[in-house]
């Protein structure tokens, strides 16, 4: 049997290994490829694919595949991750640096490195640079992966932004962000916010794969191997994975480990969902800790209908409970964390996030908190109805103390009957 071909670890960085997002490639292509020669922003959620998809794009074989020739188009890739204390004068020498490896012309690669090294760097020697690279008949790509690390460093004020609008708007420069939420919700201060350099940007939103996108997925990484895994293990893999690339890879490697180690039936099944908990608690962990109050609320309400009425909720359901879940719902399904059914309906991704959620906000069998600790922390929250007070007491011992402020902001934002209702409910899971 061959090694394990399925991966988690790093993006995709090889062509042949890169599968799906076609659509959103063309989004970004079409693009670059107007008269207007435009600048898109990438969005979408950690480790769903960002990264793969702006080093694709920067690839020399495929950029020429898709119309973006070499000997027309620069494609420069920069990552920005880390970069917490950057400055605009280190932020344009590590563009122009790794812009002059990209270069095939002698004269604009000295100028490049020559620019990228000085200790000053003003909008007059890059539009010099520009002018030069528009002369020759280039046009640039900037592929800048992790960019909030700039829109929400303070080093960069309303100038820094007003340059490279400048820059891409009179020169062939076109920008491509990548960023885990909208860039305009990524600033550091509400000046930068109101800059115009936003409106130059298209979104292109990066979601889960579609189912089809989902098996073309996982029928290339297979044919490397050879092996091929059952209808029951294709199905295995879609429920706990959906259509999230990594959690596709990482049950993927667990179910091929599976049978390299002879396992087969309810072993195989339990050795892939033991392990791949294991490796997607971080990433569970990470999604949860960058909800808000209303996204978490939204959660596990839709986690507490769906446990009690062993089917995935309608909107209406999930309003009845929490009406402020018809404003947060659009937002979990951009991130990936829900999902709509064709009938409407509503539920987590993967039964195996609802299980970490379950014991993320529970506490243990036997360490539940005593009645006296509840009664004094709810006597200090003041304003809540006495009948919720009384269904609160007797759930709050089972969550852990973390998110009981969570818990009480969504009782007095709902009925006394709803809030008792809804925590039994989730206390009894």
């Amino acid at each position: 049997m061959s090694g394990n071909p399925f991966s988690f670890g790093n993006p995709v960085s090889d062509p042949k290994r890169f599968y799906g997002r076609e659509r959103e490639i063309r989004q970004v292509t079409d693009r670059l490829l107007s008269s207007a020669f435009e600048s898109t922003s990438v969005v979408g959620e950690r480790r769903i694919g960002k990264t793969s998809l702006l080093k694709h794009l920067a690839n020399p074989q495929v950029a020429e595949q898709l119309g973006l020739a070499p000997d027309e188009y620069v494609m420069v890739y920069v990552d920005f991750q880390g970069c917490v204390n950057i400055t605009p004068v280190r932020f344009w020498s590590r563009i122009l640096n790794r812009a002059a490896r990209r270069l095939a012309d002698d004269e604009l690669i000295a100028m490049s490195k020559e620019i990228g090294s000085r200790d000053q760097i003003d909008q007059f020697d890059l539009e010099d640079l520009f002018f030069e690279i528009e002369d020759r008949g280039l046009k640039m790509v900037l592929l800048m992966d992790e960019f909030e690390y700039v829109t929400r460093n303070e080093n960069f004020g309303l100038d820094f932004f007003a340059g490279l609008r400048a820059l891409a708007i009179h020169f062939p420069l076109s920008l491509v962000t990548a960023t885990r939420e909208a860039l305009v919700d990524l600033c550091h201060s509400a000046s930068i916010q109101g800059s115009p350099f936003f409106n130059i940007f298209a979104s292109v939103i990066l979601r889960p794969f579609k189912p089809e996108e989902a098996q073309l997925l996982l029928e290339g990484i297979l044919s490397e191997a050879n092996l091929g895994f059952s209808e029951v293990d294709r199905m295995k893999i879609s429920e706990i994975a959906d259509g999230h690339p990594i959690f596709i890879q990482m049950a993927g490697y667990y179910l091929f480990e599976g049978y390299q180690m002879g396992l087969s039936d309810v072993v195989l099944h339990k050795h892939l969902t033991e392990n791949f908990l294991q490796q997607a608690e971080p990433h569970f962990d990470y999604q949860w800790n960058h909800s808000n109050g209303s996204e978490r609320i939204s959660l596990l309400t839709l986690l507490a209908l769906s446990r009690e009425k062993k089917e995935a909720p309608t909107q209406d359901q999930l309003d009845k409970i929490y009406p402020q879940a018809s404003y947060v719902i659009p937002d979990l399904l951009k991130r990936g964390l829900i999902l709509e059914s064709a009938d409407e309906r509503f539920n987590l991704f993967s039964p195996l996030f609802s299980e970490w959620l379950i014991m993320e906000v529970s506490v243990k069998g036997g360490e539940e908190h005593n009645d006296h600790t509840v009664d004094e922390w709810l006597e200090s929250r003041g304003g809540i109805d006495r009948t919720a007070w009384n269904k609160m007491s007797r759930s709050f011992p089972r969550f852990k103390q973390e998110y009981w402020s969570l818990l009480a902001d969504f009782a007095l934002n709902a009925s006394a009957e709803v809030a008792g209702t809804f925590l039994s409910r989730l206390g009894g899971m």
